[in-house]
């Protein structure tokens, strides 16, 4: 009598899954495997190519020049100068690596529009310290033409040195799905200031989700700030004020941010203390190679224990790629199995449904 054999079996969405929580160098190890493995693994070791080594951005930008050479209309697969159309997979756009590597308006916009073209959502955009480029190239992305791309962002971390740019403005108009709000502010106009928290109050009521909101600004006017999270103390799950002026503030408001889990801030006044408890920890934030910032942190996870800080975590939670990422080029391909890839392929075969007939 024939008997149906069993046989594990990895659908794709389990598959991606489990790319998804692997770290780089495994990901780097998946993409070997085999023809299928390499085009799931591939969006993902290429959604982040900027966020990593200058070698790794260095490529990067390579690789999207080549797609630039092709007209921005003749995108389709057979016109490809690779296997795989690279600049479709961004989904974390590390702006300052970008300007340092290629520093040109021409370049520049020719990146952004490449991506405008070809639909990109991002989730993820950082930016750094850009001054020494000039305000005009660190504003560049905020032209209308490109900011469609910018109203997925879940995450945004930013250096904002320039008073005049329209950094805050273009968050306004465009992002409201925000959980991560990292922003580093500067400017020593009264009347701009006003404007900027302004603002900052319209995103912060835009958002649909609890924030987790870091604010860094040197004498900032923290009366001003304090009354923006009086009017929707609710909105927030995790707070972080850097710098600010603080000097007669009223904290009351903090007993009324119910869903709240961690509160930091720089020279805390006693009143914070009598509200939050003495049950906190100190940080020790590097602001540049000499000095160093102290910020002390109360959490208030539901087990009582202190957590790790959410915007200074002792662990990166990124890792390097190598030095050499893989770029495939259209010839035939032939995957090959690497020993390092055992003991995933164990826990693979570990979570798989069994199909009775196949």
């Amino acid at each position: 009598m024939k008997t149906d054999t069993v046989i594990p079996c990895l659908v794709t969405d389990v598959i991606i899954k489990i790319f998804e929580n692997v770290s780089i160098r495994d990901l780097f190890s998946i993409l070997l495997v085999n023809r299928e493995w390499c085009r799931l693994a591939i969006p993902l070791y290429w959604k982040a190519p900027f966020s990593y080594t200058k070698t790794r951005s260095r490529l990067a930008i390579k690789i999207y020049r080549l797609f630039l050479k092709k007209k921005s209309q003749n995108i389709k697969k057979q016109n490809l100068p690779t296997l795989f159309d690279y600049p479709l997979f961004l989904k974390e756009l590390n702006y300052t690596n970008l300007l340092e590597l290629d520093r040109t308006r021409v370049n520049v916009r020719a990146i952004l529009k490449l991506l405008i073209d070809r639909g990109v959502n991002l989730n993820i955009f950082v930016m750094g310290d850009t001054a020494a480029l000039g305000e005009y190239i660190y504003g560049l992305w905020t032209d209308s033409c490109y900011t469609p791309m910018f109203s997925s962002l879940v995450y945004i971390k930013i250096y904002s040195p320039f008073p005049k740019n329209r950094v805050i403005k273009t968050l306004v108009d465009n992002c409201t799905k925000l959980s991560h709000l990292d922003i580093n502010l500067y400017d020593n106009n009264p009347g701009r200031i006003k404007m900027m928290l302004n603002y900052l109050e319209e995103l912060f009521n835009a958002q649909r989700c609890l924030l987790n909101l870091r604010l860094v600004f040197n004498n900032g006017p923290g009366k001003s700030l304090i009354k923006i999270f009086q009017s929707k103390p609710e909105s927030f799950k995790r707070l972080e004020l850097v710098n600010w002026n603080f000097e007669e503030c009223d904290w009351k408001w903090l007993e009324k941010c119910t869903d709240l889990t961690e509160f930091a801030i720089t020279n805390p006044q006693s009143q914070i203390t009598e509200i939050l408890g003495i049950n906190f920890e100190t940080h020790y934030l590097k602001s540049s190679k000499k000095k160093s910032i102290k910020t002390t942190h109360w959490h208030f996870g539901n087990d009582g224990k202190i957590s790790n800080f959410y915007f200074h975590s002792e662990k990166s939670s990124t890792e390097p790629y190598f030095d050499e990422p893989i770029v495939i080029k259209p010839t035939n391909y032939t995957g090959r199995m690497t020993r390092s890839l055992s003991e995933f392929l164990n826990r693979a075969n570990s979570q798989t449904t069994n199909i009775n007939g196949l």
